[in-house]
C-alpha cells in the first residue's frame, strides 16, 4: 500500500496560472503542467537563493523531497522552452500554513488569491499598506535608536530598526547572528525584513544577493550615509533620499 504524501506548504500562488510562446495558436499545443508545489520549490531555491535545507524547512518536507520538487520543476520549464509548450501552473498536494500572511510578503501585490486564505487560517490580516500610505520601514541600525547613526552595512548591520509610520512606534531586530556570519549574511538579513512587512529599507549600502531577494519581495532599497535614523526617516519623508535601482556594493561587504 502507497503511503499518502504529506501537503507541502506553500507561501506563494501566482495570479498569472498560464504561459504561452508567442504567435503559436492555441489549437493544438502542446501543455507542460507545473505544480504549485513545484512552483515553490523554485522560487525559495532560484529566485530567492534559500540553500535546501531553508526551503526544504519552509515547505515542511524532508530535503531529498524538496531536491526532486526542484528537478521536475527545471525539468518541465526547460520542457516547455525547448520544444515550445505552453505552462500551466495548476494542482499539487499543497497546504497554506497559519503564516501565510507572512509567507505572502514574497509577493509585491496584496490583491492575491492568497488574501482569503490568510483570512481563514488566522482570523486576522497584517497589511503593510493602508490608502497607499508605507506603514513599516526597516533601516539597518547601529545602535537601535533613532538617535543613533544608520548602519552602512546591511546584511551585517548590527541592529534593524522597524518603524512603523501609522503609530510613530518601532521595533528593534537584533541583527548580531547575521553581523558574524562567514556567507549569507545578505539574503538572511533580506528574509528577515521580510517577515516584518515592511515595504522600504534604508541602508548605507546593498549587496547583489541583498538586493535580489528584496526585489523579488517587492520592497523598494534608499540610501541613507552620514545621518542618523531619524534624519533617514525625515529624508524619506520629505522625498530626498535616494532610490536604489541596484546593488552598490559586491558581495561580503
Amino acid at each position: 500500500m502507497t503511503r499518502p504524501n504529506n501537503p507541502r506548504r506553500v507561501g506563494f500562488l501566482p495570479e498569472v496560472i498560464y504561459f504561452k510562446p508567442a504567435g503559436v495558436r492555441m489549437a493544438g499545443l502542446e501543455e507542460v503542467i507545473l505544480g504549485n508545489d513545484e512552483l515553490e520549490a523554485i522560487r525559495l531555491k532560484d529566485l530567492l537563493g534559500m540553500s535546501q535545507d531553508e526551503a526544504a524547512k519552509e515547505m515542511h518536507i524532508s530535503q531529498p523531497t524538496f531536491h526532486r520538487l526542484v528537478l521536475t520543476a527545471r525539468q518541465k520549464i526547460a520542457d516547455a522552452f525547448v520544444n515550445g509548450k505552453a505552462v500551466r501552473i495548476d494542482g499539487g498536494n499543497i497546504c497554506v500554513g497559519e503564516d501565510f500572511s507572512q509567507a505572502c510578503h514574497w509577493r509585491k501585490r496584496w490583491g492575491c488569491k492568497a488574501k482569503a486564505l490568510c483570512d481563514d487560517n488566522t482570523g486576522e490580516i497584517t497589511i503593510r499598506t493602508k490608502g497607499g500610505t508605507i506603514m513599516n520601514i526597516a533601516i539597518t541600525s547601529t545602535d537601535g535608536t533613532l538617535e543613533g547613526m544608520v548602519d552602512e552595512r546591511f546584511g551585517r548591520s548590527r541592529k534593524i530598526i522597524v518603524y512603523n509610520k501609522e503609530k510613530d512606534s518601532f521595533d528593534v531586530i537584533d541583527n548580531t547572528v547575521n553581523m558574524n556570519s562567514p556567507q549569507g549574511a545578505g539574503i538572511q538579513t533580506a528574509q528577515n525584513v521580510a517577515k516584518t512587512l515592511a515595504q522600504v529599507v534604508i541602508s548605507g549600502h546593498l549587496g547583489p544577493n541583498a538586493f535580489r531577494v528584496l526585489q523579488a519581495a517587492g520592497i523598494e532599497a534608499y540610501s541613507a550615509s552620514s545621518m542618523t535614523v531619524k534624519e533617514a526617516l525625515t529624508k524619506l519623508n520629505e522625498g530626498s533620499l535616494s532610490k536604489m535601482a541596484s546593488a552598490d556594493v559586491k558581495g561580503h561587504w
